[in-house]
């Protein structure tokens, strides 16, 4: 089952194939504040491939910026 991404400016939402199929556009101009959390997760990502890790998730096929994985809620009942 393919993992669900979604990005971390827009509104986009989709299947990890679906963004790593598509050569990403360049990173849309945004604002300051979110330029500084996009750096920090850039330098999270270069730490991570420093260390080994080859999982990380593609870039959003519609502004180029950094996805995150959706963590689903479980449905299976509590108790």
């Amino acid at each position: 089952m393919d993992k669900t991404i979604r990005c971390s400016v827009c509104t986009w939402r989709g299947p990890w194939s679906d963004a790593a199929s598509v050569a990403p556009p360049r990173p849309s101009q945004i604002p300051g504040p979110l330029e500084v959390i996009q750096q920090a997760m850039e330098e999270k990502q270069q730490i991570a491939r420093a260390l080994g890790d080859t999982h990380a998730p593609p870039p959003c096929p519609v502004c180029g910026h950094h996805t995150v994985v959706v963590h689903r809620k479980s449905i299976k009942p509590a108790g």
